[in-house]
């Protein structure tokens, strides 16, 4: 439809433009155009830089400024402040041509010539910002211009006088004015000469006084070399292609007047100004400037398009070729500058950002310290470049890149010069000390490094301004444009920066310690210099960040050190700097600091190299030790691979130690072990072996014993030792204290106090003469006393090694006491003195046996009472000699040991008189042996038994009686007193009970372990949890199965008791052995009853038998719950989980519907017949899909909450997930009256739906596909034929048919709807969600159904914003409520009403009777024959305020059959409010078309009820007066006038109102029993038979009633209780909590009328729940009772929609 009416403006339009109506020519306001044109002239000095620009672009070379006043005098200094009223700009440039004049007229129509700045035509035009009539002077023709209203006009002629070589404008002013501020006019034209092509002189006058005189000189170009191979020279869009570069120098020379300071001083006003004489001249100061100008050619390369659309936005053609100029001020430039004088303010940027020139500066800035000028195409007012059209902006930013590409050669150039001038001066060199002071040679050094800092930050790009593109750009193509690496000065000249490296800023106090230490040892690295960091910082910060720049890292040292060995000042700084990396200081950069590692420390230590002197190289690595020079003497000679000590006295050992590998301190024992290795001198040198052996005699003492040893091994075969007879191995030299005989080599030292005599001793000099010596020199035969021997021994004992001693100890010495000696035979070799021969005599010898003395005993007491081998001794034996004491230390046993003791005391002596003096001996000096008598550890049996026969071993042995029983020795009584010498414990130890329990058990019967069992009970304080954990996996508890006898583990058993289940008896083993033993066995394990677990364990093991014994139903049921309760137990026992996974032991539900023989559907069905199976969890479905269940009545777990979590655990699935719905239909009907009526409602609701869920549950927004807007644009709904949905139960496979009222088209988005006569909105309610949501819950159909069909006023009282939602006005509700004001207060017409219809008159009657049903009916048909209009409401309001007469009450029969009554409550109509309430769920009663009557068969009369109608026990017609009296309440309602009194209407009397819950009655109600899950009572007058026998199926419907409003209200069935009594008021009551209700009420009132029923119930839940808070009905009860009902009145609509739905 849009393209139609598009074609159709086309149409018109080209009908319109080849017609020949008549055309108008647009006028301009030329004033009006010009003053908005010059109002985008906002920049200060616009007239002059538009002026100036035309001149030089018509070649002028100077350029004059007069400003003239009304009143000039040129013999008085000028008067700045006086008002101008002229002003003429002339130039000497080329005179205007007749195109000139022609274009000078025309606005908005620039210079055509593409090497001319003027694009846009309206620079001339900025005169008349001052000026009303301008008048152009040039060459020998003028031209005025005039204003006519609001037209301008302008008029040429000639000029008959000669030609003038200067084109003047004259300006007369429109109003007298100031001339601008000297210093900034003066400022502004300095700035502006800059890169003026042509122009090179400017003079300003003030009535004829010269004010300011700029020149500019320019020197020779300087060509600037271009090498392609190392610069890119073009754009990135090839646009501009530089093709040539030169550089000069420029210098300005500037002549300023300078008023006298005097008139501007505090005292000015009070003193006479000073004359001055100006015929000698104004007074002027002068200063001059020198500049860079850098010049780039480029050649133009532009599309023919892109041409053209330049041509359109800016009036010419780009040029071919055009040129980019840069000023640079080098440091020289700079230096030699006057730069302070405020004129050149603005032409030297530096350090600030210089400016874009377009032909005269402009407002932004280039981001370096550089002009920047070229033909850039700005906006309209010139003061900004033009980013915004697209084909202008496209060509400033490539003439922005040609400023970063020039810049970058500028810089390349300059430090070209740098590098060239560094090699000539400094020189380049491959070592650099940079700790070196300055030199002459620095300096110069120092002054280029100066100049490239200023390089650096000229070119150090920031963000420029009002546009950041500039400064971006430039940068980029500054980095980009080069091949060739930057370049930096470093401290090897200028590098590139990949080899440069920067260093911690050194003003920085650690960056000051860091950077120090670098520069002693860092020499072969380029690094930046100190200049560089100080002028450049934010510079090289930059570079930095962009990657390009490199800080000194790990790399880069270890490269520095495998180039070269340090000397030692460099390795000192060198591990300083290693140091400081390991202690992460901050000044060294962070990834130096992070990749300290162990292989990185490997490397360095490897790489580090220092040179020793002569030849010598030490690697870090390979240094192991450093000197302490307290220690060991800095003179000595040490081994090689120790730090020197001028290198290690600069740092702590914890630094040494920490940071360099394994290097330690050089400790004595390493340098005596080198000495003796390495050093041949120790052998050959006494003064050296002196002087090594005091060195170690001072740290001797401090020595662990264990590094003493190593040393004493290695001395031991050095001669090391200085005596009188040289140096001797150690254990061949002796003491000067030995002096037995006169030929023994005694030691000599020059200082024997600085000898550590124990080191010597230890070494082996010898304290005495060896015993063998003494034994060859003073023993010559066996036939010596020992006597003799030990008094010598112990007169040099205190010289007699350790070596010595056990040699004596070893040695047979002694004699026996008793022993007689043998004879032995000798021979002794003789010289006869007569003849010289040798002759061999032969001698008889008495020979002692000799012992050594550890074999014998001292001649004490006990031992000869023991009898035990004595030592032979000639006199009084004292134990307190040194005869005795070093006997002793020989080994002489002087008190018998503990084991002779004890083998002396077993009966193996064969002499009780020992046995006895042994034991006795042993308690009476228990405690010389106490320390040694180990009981566990004894095995001798030496302890007397309690029979007197048996001996033990005190580990085997005990006190207490009671261990007999399993087997332990008892001690005998007369011990008993001494059990603690004895160390006889009372028990025997946990772990040996459990030994011997274990191994007797085994052979006990039932009474034997008893016994045992009762023993175990009085032990049970002493075992551990390892010997509780043992008892409970031991098999030792008797139990007889059949004839046999089995030993089983306390787990397996269980106590029996009365109140064990009999069939628990039959699956588990159940044990008694009495109180006592029973609480042993307990703490075993055994148990009252099975755990969880192990029930779960035994039912999953043979589910069938269980069931078997349980009987199977509730009893199995109620181990499931058991298990469910614990179920989180069980899930940590994975193998039991599993298997329950896999066993079908679970009870599985399936319920099929019983026969019935009734044909009426309005008879309730009987119960289903319930089937329980035991199933795997896989094959259980859990129902949460009632339809489903219905149609396929699937295998189904019990509906119980913890049953279901249950079964969902183990593998059963939810019955939704396994049912497919598709949908389909006959035929399409299209768009009817109804959908458009379901469409609106959807249209309505659909904001308040999105709004709501979205704010329950803000998550669902995820899933939410189309908003309300989508909705109305897309939605359609179809009324289709027969719509039915088909259910596939995916897991049998089964299929089911129905039809349905609504379905959704998702691909479509349309709902179609069924021709039904009755629409289920709840069908509707989910083919919506299923448009609306990506996933549709449970619930959402149900939530979205009472937004749909709920009221806008109730879903305002449930607090739905409705009217912020749909933006409902109070206006328009006002405006009904006035129009319902004006026609109840319209008074009755005064003609005659008109006749009403028949149909009518019952239809109106109808209606007043749903309100009115005990008012006469011919008495209602007369008054609505009396209404003219609103004839049922009028009727209404009358009978609520008078008396009417009033219909009979009909006798109710109570013989009468009730099958009939039946009838009659299922033929009335839903009445009342409500039905009506509810009347959206449920579709109307459709009334079948009447038939004849059948006559039936005659039948018997069936017998007379026993009990009474429930109808006939409450008043009558009960539920119909209270709907007239609701309906009577609501009609009674009107708008407030405010004039009369409202009168309440007329209610039939309801006598059950007042005490209906009296729970009075509850007194006299006994207990019939539980009726399908509920406690059923009735009055005790009342025979319960009676009540079930005529009242069974109804009780059933009732049942079911309440357990689905327990459901609603989430309360637990089994505190709901009904009762039944004949008579009486009471329909339920609250007594304790427990909720009775009265079956009789439902009876009588909804028996048969399901969705009444739960409305009337659900109202009396809540009444009954509200008593739970306040007992009285009062304001509080009803507050109570009204919170219930709306709190639980979403899940009752969502059962009542569900019973809709079935």
């Amino acid at each position: 439809m849009v393209v139609d009416m598009d074609t159709k403006l086309e149409q018109l339009r080209s009908n319109m433009m080849t017609s020949e109506g008549g055309e108008e020519k647009v006028e301009v306001n030329q004033r009006h155009l010009i003053d908005k044109i010059l109002a985008r002239y906002s920049a200060e000095f616009v007239l002059y830089r538009e002026l100036m620009q035309n001149a030089d672009d018509a070649s002028s070379s100077a350029i004059q400024i007069h400003f003239q006043t009304s009143s000039p005098d040129p013999t008085k200094q000028p008067n700045l402040s006086a008002k101008c009223e002229k002003i003429i700009f002339k130039n000497n440039g080329m005179a205007f041509r007749p195109e000139d004049w022609t274009r000078l007229k025309r606005i908005a129509e620039g210079n055509p010539d593409e090497q001319k700045i003027g694009a846009f035509g309206v620079g001339f035009y900025s005169l008349f910002s001052v000026c009303e009539n301008p008048f152009v002077f040039s060459g020998k023709q003028c031209m005025a211009f005039y204003f006519r209203g609001d037209q301008l006009f302008a008029k040429r002629a000639d000029v008959n006088n000669q030609e003038d070589e200067w084109t003047s404008f004259l300006m007369d002013l429109r109003e007298p004015m100031e001339m601008p501020n000297f210093d900034d006019f003066s400022r502004f034209l300095t700035t502006s000469m800059g890169f003026t092509a042509n122009l090179r002189q400017i003079s300003v006058f003030f009535d004829q006084h010269p004010l300011f005189t700029l020149i500019k000189r320019v020197a020779e170009p300087r060509s600037m070399a271009i090498d392609t191979k190392s610069m890119i020279v073009t754009t990135p869009q090839r646009m501009f292609t530089i093709t040539n570069a030169d550089m000069r120098q420029i210098q300005l020379d500037s002549e300023k007047y300078t008023p006298p300071s005097s008139l501007f001083t505090p005292f000015s006003l009070l003193t006479k100004p000073k004359e001055i004489d100006i015929r000698s001249g104004l007074p002027t100061e002068k200063a001059s400037i020198f500049l860079r100008v850098v010049t780039g050619t480029l050649q133009v390369n532009v599309s023919r398009e892109f041409e053209k659309e330049m041509e359109r936005a800016t009036k010419k053609k780009p040029p071919k070729t055009t040129k980019f100029q840069l000023v640079y001020t080098g440091k020289e430039e700079l230096d030699a500058s006057e730069n302070r004088n405020q004129i050149f303010k603005e032409l030297i940027p530096f350090p600030h950002q210089g400016r874009v020139f377009i032909g005269f500066p402009t407002h932004q800035t280039t981001g370096c310290c550089c002009h920047m000028a070229s033909r850039f195409i700005p906006t309209v007012e010139r003061e900004s470049i033009d980013f915004a059209d697209r084909y202008i902006s496209v060509w400033n930013k490539e003439l922005l890149c040609v400023g970063g590409l020039l810049a970058r050669m500028v810089y390349n150039d300059d430090m070209e010069q740098i590098s060239r001038l560094y090699k000539e001066l400094v020189g380049l060199h491959t070592l650099v000390d940079k700790s070196a002071s300055d030199n002459g040679v620095d300096s110069a050094k120092y002054l280029l490094e100066q100049r490239a800092a200023h390089a650096l930050h000229s070119f150090t790009f920031q963000p420029s301004t009002p546009s950041a593109i500039v400064g971006t750009i430039h940068e980029e193509r500054f980095f980009k444009s080069s091949k060739a690496p930057f370049t930096l000065m470093t401290s090897h000249g200028t590098q590139p920066i990949t080899r440069a490296r920067t260093i911690p800023d050194s003003t920085t106090v650690t960056g000051h310690v860091i950077t120090q230490l670098l520069d002693v040892f860092i020499k072969t690295i380029p690094t930046l210099t100190p200049v560089m960091f100080q002028n450049c910082k934010e510079s090289l910060i930059k570079l930095t960040k962009l990657g390009l720049l490199t800080p000194l890292g790990l790399p880069d040292v270890l490269q520095e050190l495998e180039s070269r060995s340090l000397t030692h000042d460099e390795m000192v700084a060198c591990m300083k700097w290693w140091i400081e990396c390991n202690k992460g200081n901050s000044a060294i950069p962070a990834a130096t600091r992070t990749s300290i590692n162990e292989n990185t420390r490997a490397q360095f230590l490897g790489a580090a190299v220092m040179d020793l002197g002569g030849d010598q190289l030490l690697q870090l690595s390979q240094t192991q030790y450093w000197r302490n020079p307290k220690t060991i003497p800095l003179d000595i000679i040490v081994p090689p691979n120790t730090m020197p000590f001028t290198i290690s006295k600069n740092f702590s050992s914890t630094d040494l130690s920490s940071y360099f590998g394994q290097m330690s301190e050089l400790s004595v024992f390493d340098w005596i072990i080198f000495i003796c290795d390495a050093q041949t001198e120790l052998e050959t040198s006494k003064e050296f072996a002196e002087r090594v052996l005091m060195i170690l005699s001072k740290q001797y003492p401090h020595m662990a014993t264990k590094l003493q040893t190593p040393i004493h091994q290695r001395l031991a075969v050095k001669k090391c030792i200085p005596t009188k007879f040289g140096l001797k191995l150690p254990h061949e030299a002796y003491f000067t204290s030995v002096n037995l005989f006169d030929d023994l080599p005694i030691i000599q030292f020059t200082n024997l106090r600085f000898i550590n005599t124990t080191l010597l001793s230890n070494l082996g000099v010898r304290k005495h003469v060896e015993l063998q010596m003494v034994f060859d020199r003073l023993i010559s035969d066996g036939s010596w006393s020992h006597l003799e021997l030990i008094k010598y021994l112990i007169s040099v004992q205190s010289t007699l090694t350790e070596l010595e001693i056990r040699r004596l100890r070893g040695t047979a010495i002694f004699t026996k006491e008793g022993e007689e000696p043998v004879m032995k035979e000798t021979q002794k070799e003789k010289t006869n003195e007569e003849t010289g021969e040798k002759v061999v005599e032969k001698h008889q010898q008495k020979i002692q046996r000799r012992y050594r003395a550890c074999d014998l005993f001292a001649p004490t007491e006990i031992a000869r009472d023991l009898n035990l081998p004595l030592i032979e001794w000639g006199v009084r034996w004292r134990s307190s000699s040194d005869e005795a004491k070093f006997l002793e230390r020989l080994g002489l046993i002087t008190t018998p040991p503990l084991g002779t003791l004890l083998t002396m005391a077993t009966p193996k002596t064969n002499n009780k008189k020992i046995q006895k003096r042994a034991l006795n001996y042993l308690i009476d000096n228990y405690k010389d042996y106490e320390s040694s008598y180990d009981a566990d550890s004894i095995l001798i049996k030496f302890i007397p038994c309690a029979d007197g026969k048996t001996f033990a071993s005190p580990r085997d042995c005990f006190t207490n009686p009671d261990v007999k029983i399993l087997g332990f020795n008892v001690l005998h009584h007369d011990l008993i007193p001494v059990r603690d010498k004895l160390k006889v414990r009372d028990n025997p130890t946990p772990d040996r009970i459990l030994e011997a329990f274990f191994q007797q058990i085994q052979t006990d019967d039932e009474a034997a372990a008893t016994k045992k069992f009762e023993f175990m009970a009085g032990r049970m304080g002493e075992f551990s949890s390892k010997h509780w954990q043992l008892l409970r996996q031991t098999p030792f508890i008797p139990v007889k199965q059949g004839n046999i006898l089995l030993r089983k583990e306390p787990s397996e058993c269980y106590f029996e008791s009365e109140e064990s289940a009999s069939f628990h008896k039959e699956l588990f083993l159940y044990v008694h052995f009495g109180s006592l033993a029973n609480s042993f066995l307990r703490s075993c394990g055994v148990k009252d009853e099975p755990t969880t677990v192990e029930l779960a364990a035994m039912i999953v093991k043979d589910p069938q038998r269980f069931w078997d014994l349980s009987s199977g139903g509730e009893r199995y049921l109620s181990a499931l719950r058991q298990i469910a309760g614990q179920f989180y137990q069980i899930k940590l026992n994975k193998p039991l989980f599993q298997e329950m996974k896999s066993k079908p032991f679970l009870v599985g539900i399936k319920k099929k519907p019983m026969a019935s023989d009734h044909t009426d559907e309005s008879v309730v069905p009987e119960e289903d017949f319930v089937q329980y199976r035991l199933a795997k969890a896989s094959d259980i479905f859990i129902s949460d899909d009632t339809m489903g269940q219905q149609i396929f009545a699937p295998l189904s777990a019990p509906m119980e909450p913890l049953i279901e979590d249950f079964y969902a655990s183990l593998g059963s699935q939810m019955l939704s997930s396994q049912i497919k719905e598709q949908y389909s239909y006959s035929n399409n009907i299209g768009i009817t009256p109804r959908t458009k009526q379901i469409t609106e409602m959807i249209f309505e609701r659909t904001p308040i739906i999105i709004y709501q869920m979205m704010n329950d549950n803000p998550q669902r927004r995820k899933e939410l596909l189309h908003d309300e807007k989508y909705v109305k644009r897309n939605l359609k709904v179809i009324q289709a034929k027969e719509l039915k949905i088909t259910r596939i139960f995916k897991y049998t496979g089964e299929k089911d048919i129905q039809l349905t009222t609504a379905c959704a088209d998702t691909a479509n988005f349309i709902i179609y709807v069924s021709n039904a006569t009755d629409i289920d909105y709840y069908d509707v309610a989910n083919s919506l969600c299923r448009l609306l949501f990506a996933r549709v819950q449970f619930n959402d159909a149900i939530i979205v159904e009472r937004y749909l069909v709920a009221s806008l006023y109730n879903l305002r009282r449930k607090g739905v914003p409705v009217d912020r939602i749909l933006n409902i006005r109070k206006q328009e509700q006002n405006v009904v409520n006035t129009q319902n004001k004006k026609r109840i207060s319209t008074p009755p017409p005064t003609h005659k009403p008109p006749m009403l219809t028949s149909q009518e008159v019952n239809k109106y009657t109808k209606q007043v009777q749903e309100v009115f049903g005990d008012c006469h009916e011919a008495y209602i048909r007369q008054l609505i024959s009396q209404q003219s209009e609103n004839h049922v409401q009028n009727v209404i309001d009358q009978l609520l305020h008078e008396e009417y007469p009033k219909v009979a009450k009909a006798v109710t029969n109570e013989d009468e059959p009730k099958e009939e009554k039946k009838e009659e409550r299922v033929a009335e109509k839903p009445n009342g409010f409500i039905n009506r309430l509810w009347s959206t769920w449920k579709p109307p009663v459709v009334t079948p078309p009447t038939q004849p009557p059948v006559t039936m068969p005659t039948k018997a009369e069936p017998p007379k009820p026993k009990l009474p109608r429930s109808e006939s026990t409450i008043t009558p017609n009960y539920t119909e007066n209270i709907r007239q009296n609701l309906k009577r309440a609501i009609h009674s309602c009107k708008p407030f006038t405010g004039q009369n009194l409202y009168t309440p209407p007329r209610i039939n009397q309801v006598t059950e109102s007042s005490n209906y819950c009296d729970m009075t009655s509850g007194q006299n109600l006994t207990y019939v029993g539980n009726v399908m899950g509920v406690e059923f009572y009735v009055h005790r007058d009342t025979p319960a038979d009676d009540v079930i026998e005529q009242y069974g199926a109804s009780l059933k419907k009732f049942i079911a009633i309440l357990n689905d409003l327990s459901t609603v209200f989430g309360l637990p069935m089994n505190s709901v209780q009904i009762f039944y009594d004949k008579e009486g008021s009471t329909i339920a009551f609250n007594t304790s909590g427990s909720l009775f209700m009265n079956l009789r009420f439902f009876l009588a009132l909804h028996e048969d009328k399901k969705k009444e029923a739960l409305i009337y119930w659900f109202m009396t839940f809540c009444h009954e729940l509200a008593h739970n808070f306040i007992g009285p009905h009062n304001s509080e009860h009803e507050f109570y009772m009204s919170s219930f009902a709306e709190t639980y009145l979403d899940p009752f609509m969502s059962l009542i929609q569900s019973m809709s739905d079935q």
